[in-house]
């Protein structure tokens, strides 16, 4: 299977041409290829003809385009195929190792979306047919090629037994998010990549509003608010991070924009924020005049801002603009004595000797008090409030800040009204995660913050657990400078997933929830870590049993059975479980496998999975970056990671320079480490490698985050280990 991928400045190493967005051009194309493959572009083909063992196929002209926009995909596929209620041709391709079975759900998905964003743009699709494709090697998780989406096999695929719910749901949201690009950024393009965010972030945050309108009963928004919400505020949180809009003069500056976190997470959250702002109806109207306007054209932002303005009668440029050329957020601090209360906003960085003391934004305060302004767009305002009771600020957890209740009256308060469910899951998730972003920049302790967990004996909503399990991960994190506190870590976690584990159980239950299938698997998965002695038990025996029969185990535990066979070091467990790996094609269980096998404890074992990452027999390029940070996130195979990711660079520079996952591994390396040691040696190793404009962005963040990281858990060692001893 041969496959393109001409995003961001690659099609010039194809033909001949002047690769830049606005460049904008028809294309005709013609592929020569081997008799009895198949060949896919943006348009259908127009005709065939045969030469010899060859045909040569020949496409229609495109509509007007961007360079990296075009796609060619050919080689042994199959299909299926359906239409929308419009007539556009939709088809889901793959390599014939896969099974048929796994292309129905993506492309009844596939044909929904596109009728649903031809109602929501109020533009019909352009094109006359959609092809999305499953490459077995591909590095990003897709791209929207015009009618040609390429996808990783992971992205695309479901199999209708073996694939989790959880997996269902984050395909849903990619093949969403492409489908958005048709419009955002396809038909209208940005004219320079310094405007990336015009594509990634409304893609970001339109796959949630596509998602959510085919699957309410997954409750979409709340991940929303875990997924985008807790990866753009913690990356948004470092010294140095870029702004949504970041200027780029170089083009090996372009791969570096594309960070998951700030153009796409942060990106969307701000276009959330600007949605609840204006109204999801004036919002709407300003998308239809904005593609009325300039389709088949090139635009900046303010283009966009022209038309949401139109549509809503708001400045909607001079409440947008602070956010996407600034980096960082406010942290917004509430005061309240009685009926007197102060609000305040700052900069927040999690390193304070680092904020901006001039830096404010215009901050939607969505209080719960009708006195309280709409927007804060100076450094502090005063109000009296006429109703009884503390407030609140941030009502629906859609504004991309953190608030700081400074009484401690007025935070109980608030917990006491998480823990009787008077708030939403995605404002409950937000009280936490405040908590933990103020304990890293020393506002309070990290103890503090695991004392807001007694508040949550009663919680069961599984995008509250993600938060809860990213807050047990931030705890195990003081393991590296105490090996003493991960019993006392163990213990604190079995008491908080046992309310959970006894209404759940190990099995599914009939009509059973989406989230509560989710969730079982996460409860499941924390008490392997804490060696709960039932869920330990259980796990053992469910993995004897998937090796007599692999379809007694769920999807959605599977990569748990696995892990804990591992973990328990259960005589050939690795070696049953490696050769799985090795043979399957079935991405799901592929990607569980790798889960899996890096959770050994065993530095052997480490070792032997570290000698075949190199071999392309054994491991495709796409996944070397998943075995290597796996392995740094074990605390026990980390020092050999460590030292493969060193004494391999030439190869990785040479295997990954020219792809957009290049600058992951200096941000993999340092989301993984946690001791001042591991710190000097990152900054040893990669300083010398800041000049590669590829890696320097990656590089300076990395140091900042390990500079803050380790001041913070030097800081905190203390207090987290009386309460962890404590309790």
């Amino acid at each position: 299977l041969i496959a393109t991928q001409f995003e961001s400045h690659h099609a010039r190493e194809a033909f001949p041409c002047v690769d830049e967005p606005e460049a904008k051009a028809t294309f005709d194309l013609s592929l020569t290829i081997p008799k009895g493959e198949v060949a896919l572009s943006n348009t259908p083909v127009k005709s065939e003809e045969k030469q010899g063992s060859e045909v040569v196929m020949t496409f229609d002209t495109t509509p007007k385009m961007s360079t990296y926009l075009l796609a060619f995909v050919y080689g042994e596929m199959q299909c299926k195929e359906a239409k929308t209620k419009d007539g556009v041709a939709v088809r889901v391709w793959a390599t014939k190792a896969q099974n048929t079975d796994a292309l129905d759900f993506p492309l009844d998905v596939g044909v929904k979306v596109v009728e649903f964003f031809n109602d929501y743009y109020g533009v019909p699709y352009p094109l006359a047919k959609c092809d999305h494709v499953a490459l077995p090697d591909f590095s990003s998780a897709a791209m929207e090629n015009w009618g040609l989406i390429t996808y990783r096999e992971a992205y695309l695929l479901v199999d209708p037994k073996t694939t989790p719910q959880s997996m269902k749901e984050v395909i849903t949201t990619v093949i969403a998010h492409e489908l958005s690009h048709q419009w955002f950024g396809n038909l209208v393009t940005m004219k320079w990549w310094d405007d990336l965010w015009l594509n990634e972030s409304f893609a970001n945050v339109m796959e949630y509003v596509a998602t959510d309108a085919l699957f309410p009963e997954w409750n979409i928004w709340d991940t929303f608010v875990s997924h985008e919400g807790l990866s753009s505020l913690r990356r948004d949180s470092l010294p140095g991070v870029q702004s949504v809009r970041t200027p780029v003069n170089h083009p090996d500056e372009i791969g570096s924009l594309f960070d998951p976190s700030i153009v796409y997470a942060k990106g969307g959250r701000l276009l959330n924020m600007l949605m609840n702002y204006l109204g999801s109806e004036d919002f709407r109207k300003g998308l239809t005049i904005y593609f009325e306007k300039h389709k088949y054209g090139n635009t900046t932002g303010s283009d966009l801002w022209a038309a949401l303005t139109e549509a809503s009668g708001k400045d909607v440029a001079g409440f947008m603009e602070p956010w996407l050329t600034r980096s960082g957020f406010p942290v917004v601090s509430v005061d309240q004595v009685g009926s007197d209360v102060a609000i305040e906003q700052n900069h927040f960085l999690v390193d304070p000797s680092k904020v901006d003391p001039d830096r404010i934004w215009p901050v939607p305060l969505l209080s719960t008090a009708t006195e309280i302004p709409e927007l804060l767009e100076k450094r502090t305002s005063n109000a009296t409030v006429q109703e009884s009771g503390y407030i609140r600020i941030n009502d629906g957890a859609s504004g991309h800040y953190i608030v700081h209740y400074k009484q401690n009256e007025h935070l109980n308060a608030i917990a006491a009204l998480a823990e009787q469910k008077k708030l939403t899951p995605a404002e409950r998730l937000m009280l936490l995660s405040d908590s933990s972003l103020l304990a890293r920049a020393d506002y309070l302790s990290f103890a503090a913050t695991l004392e807001l967990l007694r508040y949550y004996a009663n919680e069961d909503a599984e995008p509250v657990w993600d938060m809860i399990s990213l807050l047990v991960a931030d705890a195990r994190r003081f393991v590296d400078l105490n090996e003493n506190l991960e019993g006392s870590i163990k213990q604190l976690i079995r008491s908080l997933i046992e309310q959970q584990y006894q209404r759940l159980g190990w099995d599914e239950k009939d009509n059973e929830s989406g989230e509560d299938k989710k969730l079982r698997a996460t409860i499941i998965s924390l008490g392997v870590y804490a060696e709960h002695e039932d869920i330990t038990k259980l796990a053992l025996d469910a993995f004897d049993a998937y090796k007599k029969d692999t379809a007694s185990v769920t999807s959605e535990l599977r990569s748990i059975v696995f892990g804990a066979a591992v973990r328990n070091n259960i005589d050939g467990a690795f070696e049953y479980l490696l050769k799985l790996e090795e043979t399957t094609s079935n991405p799901d269980l592929k990607q569980e496998l790798m889960s899996a096998l890096t959770t050994t404890k065993l530095t052997e074992r480490g070792q032997q999975l570290l000698d075949r990452v190199k071999d392309p027999a054994k491991v495709r390029l796409h996944d070397v970056d998943t075995w290597v940070v796996l392995l740094l996130r074990n605390r026990y195979c980390r020092p050999l990671a460590w030292d493969w990711l060193r004494a391999n660079w030439s190869w990785i520079e040479k295997t990954f320079e020219g792809d957009k996952s290049y600058d992951s591994f200096p941000r993999y390396a340092a989301s993984s480490f946690n001791t001042r040691t591991l710190y000097e040696e990152y900054q040893v190793f990669f300083e010398p490698l800041k000049n590669n404009v590829a890696l320097n962005r990656n590089i300076v963040l990395g140091i900042e985050e390990l500079d803050s990281r380790v001041k913070w858990l030097e800081r905190d060692l203390s207090a987290v280990s009386d309460f962890l001893t404590q309790t």
